[in-house]
């Protein structure tokens, strides 16, 4: 019950903070935003410049009292409040991840929070170390998106992002950053804030354009009002943005008091803001994994109410979609070619049918019309994989197992693998893998066959270990390596036991390291990539010290990229590096790992340094590991 408790309190607080907003945004910064021209900004503009992979942190100080009156049931009923408070002192970083004509992205963290106090009516909210690192972790990050004038357009987050964070990051974004900036003097505009829409007058100091000021003058709209008619309000609101010489951000300070009265006199909202951001230091670190993805976008243009942080991101996903208007598209493509934004329309749809699961039976429809590409049929299942939800998978099997689906030989191999990405797989999916399994065996079906493992061992990885289920799929793939045919069948049968991450990979899989086989080492190596011992990392090690040949170093070279490297394990690399054991032409898997260990210090530095003379080293390659010698080297002080 105290766990329910602090949850809807969270939730509470988030909601209190941006006074009952949660803005979602499914579509890309708009084509007016997009198509700002550098060439129209003057000296002016854009308001701050940035350098890329170049992070500034700054010490963050918000302070926020909001108290807001609750709708009372009757007219001569006690008046009640929702009261919550705010202090937070700590760093707040940003770091350029991309410039362009166009705009630039910036990641957004917070950290190093020594003071976190967050209250709702009485109650706190951060109490301690673990509340803070489970709802404002330092590992969280959202990405700003500004136009080319330094305007904000939107912020995106991962859905690993917990919602807390994903508030106060949009909170802090919209108030540090503004959604329309031009080249002039002076201008007027209305912004769209988690507090409402406000009128808000901008100005230039006068012969001065270092600091830029901006005064709120009147709330149009106040989203915690609701339908109450605000007939007063008084409003004193002031924020500077300071830049230095060079156009870097120097300081941002706020201060915002707002009463607003109802047309009985009484407070309907009462806010007290004071927000000061200033520059402590700048430092280039490493540009996050170019595969990593922010699908949550939200704008401060467009605000859902929602209390359910859930449901409202799946509303902001969906982006107005409705399961009539995905069928419709699907009815009307030839192909998913034929679909403009494929990928937007996607994750609008899975959201779509997450919002009615009732209605993924619908797609059967469509999945067994007669003359239905494979193209489309791959496109449907991937939607209900997506979903993944007990009515989604039921649909899946139940085209997995028609004939329609094994129409075409080559896409039904494709769509079987769909079953094995279920993050959350039913018992009746695993049954039936393990029926498509057999069948394929007892028909000689070799692609069958290998897809239908690949996707055993996946749909394992998401059971509980010690289930009987998930036992009896890693005995399965087990026999399989076992009782391999030839060196083909076992690479196969080792990846696909990979995907189980099971314990029982020690077991099995460390000889074939040594195989004959090219082919059968490289696989050894991609299934020991999720093993979870520790071990597993110094094998890997191990056989590249004796490794020669190329694609089984990049293999090797791949999996320890995927696993945590001490201090022992960088100097067992740089050793192997030094001693010149990595095959020309594979110093990009390397690079790839030195990436990832850029704290490693001297070790990692002269495994680079080991690169940098290497004679026949191709420039874009000598390029990157310099500027990774230069990070490394800044770190430990040279």
């Amino acid at each position: 019950m105290r766990r329910s408790t602090l949850v809807r309190g969270v939730a509470g607080l988030g909601a209190l903070v941006c006074l009952g907003a949660l803005p979602f945004w499914l579509s890309e910064p708009s084509p007016s935003a997009a198509t700002v021209q550098a060439s129209e900004s003057s000296h002016r503009l854009p308001l701050f410049r940035w350098r890329v992979g170049e992070a500034h942190t700054f010490h963050l100080v918000w302070d926020d009292l909001t108290r807001v009156a609750l709708p009372m049931p009757a007219q001569d009923a006690k008046a009640q409040e929702l009261e919550g408070v705010l202090h937070l002192d700590g760093e707040l970083m940003l770091q350029a991840l991309e410039t362009r004509a166009t705009g630039t992205r910036l990641r957004l963290t917070l950290r190093r929070l020594a003071r976190h106090e967050a209250t709702l009516s009485g109650q706190a909210l951060l109490p301690d170390a673990a509340a803070l690192q489970a709802h404002l972790p330092d590992t969280a990050s959202a990405w700003l998106e500004l136009d080319a004038r330094g305007a904000l357009q939107a912020v995106r987050f991962s859905e690993a992002e917990p919602p807390l964070f994903r508030q106060f990051a949009q909170t802090l974004a919209a108030e540090l950053f503004p959604s329309e900036l031009r080249d002039a003097a002076s201008w007027t505009a209305t912004e769209s804030t988690q507090t409402g829409e406000v009128e808000s007058t901008f100005a230039f100091e006068p012969g001065d354009t270092s600091r830029l000021t901006r005064r709120r003058t009147r709330y149009q709209s106040l989203r915690a009002a609701g339908a109450a008619t605000v007939a007063k309000q008084e409003l004193g609101s002031l924020t500077t943005f300071d830049r230095d010489a060079e156009g870097r951000l120097v300081a941002i300070s706020q201060d915002e008091v707002l009463d607003a009265l109802g047309t009985d006199g009484r407070v309907l909202l009462s806010k007290r803001l004071r927000l000061r951001l200033t520059y402590q230091s700048r430092e280039m670190q490493p540009l996050p994994p170019l595969d990593e993805q922010k699908w949550v976008i939200r704008t401060p243009s467009q605000i859902a109410f929602e209390l359910d942080p859930e449901t409202a991101a799946l509303r902001g996903q969906a982006d107005g979609m409705t399961v009539d208007e995905l069928l419709e598209t699907l009815e009307d493509a030839s192909g998913p070619e034929a679909i403009a934004g494929l990928d937007v329309f996607a994750r609008r749809a899975i959201a779509a049918l997450t919002l009615e699961p009732k209605r993924c039976q619908e797609l059967a429809r469509l999945f067994l019309k007669p003359g239905t590409k494979p193209g489309m049929r791959e496109l449907m299942l991937d939607l209900l994989v997506g979903a993944g939800h007990p009515q989604a998978q039921a649909t899946l099997r139940t085209l997995l197992l028609s004939t329609e689906a094994r129409e075409h030989a080559g896409a039904y191999v494709m769509m079987v693998q769909r079953a094995g990405f279920l993050t959350k797989p039913e018992p009746e999916t695993g049954v039936m893998i393990n029926g498509l399994l057999e069948r394929a065996r007892a028909e000689h079906d070799v692609p069958v066959e290998r897809a239908t493992s690949y996707a055993l061992g996946v749909w394992s990885s998401h059971l509980n270990p010690d289930s009987a289920e998930a036992r009896a799929a890693v005995r399965t793939l087990e026999t399989a390596v076992a009782q391999a045919p030839g060196d083909e069948a076992r690479a196969h049968a080792l990846r696909a036991m990979g995907g189980t991450r099971a314990e029982r990979l020690m077991d099995v899989v460390p000889p074939h390291l040594r195989a004959e086989s090219p082919d059968v080492r490289a696989a050894a190596a991609d299934a020991l990539r999720a093993a979870p011992q520790e071990l597993a990392t110094r094998l890997l090690l191990d056989a590249l010290g004796t490794e020669k040949d190329r694609g089984v170093q990049r293999a090797l070279l791949d999996a320890l990229n995927t696993r945590p490297l001490d201090a022992s394990a960088l100097e067992q690399l740089r050793a192997w590096v030094v001693a010149g054991g990595l095959a020309p032409g594979e110093e990009p898997a390397l690079l790839a790992v030195a990436a990832q260990h850029l704290e490693g210090g001297t070790p990692v530095f002269q495994m680079l340094q080991a690169l940098a003379v290497r004679p026949d080293l191709q420039a874009p390659t000598r390029a990157r590991v310099m500027a990774l010698m230069a990070q490394v080297g800044a770190q430990l002080g040279g």
